[in-house]
């Protein structure tokens, strides 16, 4: 019997009508991303990329297709906490803690967070924000809250996590060290992961397929594999093997 995909699109598509006007944002998508794999979604600006998340979501109906998220259609699988979300904007309470934050998934769920707080610890821990329990929003760094937003989108143990520009709003030395930080964590949730990029280097330190799309219609036009064993270092950024795949991908990217 095969395996239930961790995500799977198949055949998508999406076309916004306003006025008399047409755009398809997404003409025939598939994409397949095995259970426990990382995959990033790499595309110019208006090729569907965060469309596509948002249709796995349930956040946006497609016209046509097949969706399933762990087996399921996304709205059911979204409800049920089987899925976690982080985006561009860390979107924290500005009047709840580091650890009022985290929880909030779970009263979203309808779940007492007082049952969760070895959990809300143990996340707190794993992403480098030991001692902030208490801490306000306005009290971190930009790369203290998109911590923060990681372990919210982790606290109903998802088995499918989304990530959309997570660390875009970052300079490059800091997101780099994002990357170190979310490829350890996502080693030791072993969820799958989708995440939506502009980042060639940061899809191919952090993926196992890197997905190219182009715009007009938004539609896929290759999957890469990255073959390069984990964990991944620092210094991986400067080998010639790195260097070799981001052009490869930058080619496709541009369609060379």
């Amino acid at each position: 019997m095969a395996a239930i995909p961790g995500i799977l699109l198949r055949n998508v598509c999406k076309t916004y009508r306003s006025r008399g006007s047409e755009v398809v944002a997404l003409e025939g998508m598939t994409l397949d991303c095995p259970p426990g794999s990382f995959t990033a979604l790499i595309g110019p600006s208006g090729c569907g990329k965060s469309t596509a998340m948002r249709i796995a979501l349930g956040l946006e109906d497609h016209d046509s297709g097949e969706v399933r998220i762990a087996g399921q259609a996304p709205a059911p699988a979204t409800a049920s906490g089987i899925t976690g979300v982080a985006f561009q904007d860390a979107a924290l309470l500005p009047w709840r803690s580091v650890a009022r934050n985290i929880a909030l998934p779970l009263e979203v769920l309808d779940r007492d967070p007082s049952r969760y707080s070895h959990e809300i610890a143990k996340l707190i821990e794993l992403v480098g924000l030991k001692g902030y329990e208490n801490a306000l929003p306005g009290q971190l760094s930009g790369g203290m809250r998109q911590r923060v937003s990681i372990a919210r989108s982790l606290i109903t143990s998802p088995e499918v996590l989304f990530m959309d520009e997570p660390f875009g709003a970052l300079d490059q030395i800091r997101r780099r060290q994002m990357n170190i930080e979310l490829q350890r964590i996502w080693q030791e949730t072993k969820s799958t992961a989708l995440l939506v990029t502009h980042g060639i280097d940061e899809a191919v330190f952090l993926a196992d397929y890197v997905v190219v799309m182009h715009a007009n219609p938004g539609r896929v036009v290759e999957v890469i594999e990255i073959p390069f064993p984990r964990p991944r270092r620092e210094e991986f950024f400067g080998t010639p093997d790195f260097h070799a795949m981001t052009d490869r991908i930058a080619r496709v990217l541009h369609g060379h």
